[in-house]
Parts: structure tokens; sequence; C-alpha cells
């Protein structure tokens, strides 16, 4: 049973690692989808991405001068 216990605590351990690397979303980042425009508007930081898909990466003016990914 600790043995269990151990990979489950690896596999959640491994997942919030994979989470950090693929994304560089803040916690204020807020996209909402503007269907009629076919875009993606942050709601903090008001940045703006065209597609059907939610955005991955934090387009905010001022974190792009601190070396986001």
């Amino acid at each position: 049973m600790p043995i269990l216990l151990l990979i489950l605590l690896a596999g959640v351990f491994a997942y919030f690692i994979w989470r950090h690397n693929t994304s560089s979303l803040t916690r204020n980042c807020r996209w909402r989808a503007e269907r009629s425009k076919g875009q993606w508007r942050c709601t903090f930081c008001g940045a703006v991405q065209p597609g059907d898909a939610a955005p991955r990466q934090c387009l905010n003016p001022a974190r792009q001068g601190r070396g986001g990914r």
C-alpha cells in the first residue's frame, strides 16, 4: 500500500511539472472567447489572440521584458 501512495504522489508531482512547462499563463490570465469576432481576449491585460483554441501563452506586454516564455 505505501508503494501505491508513493507512485500516486510521484504521478501528481510529474503532472504539475508538465503543466508548468507547457504554459506560461499566470493566475491573472483570464482568456474569454469572443466567438462573434473569432478571437480570445484577456480580461486582465487586454491582450487579443485570434483562433478557436484557448491560448496557452501569456501575452501581457508587462511580462515580455522579464524573460517570459
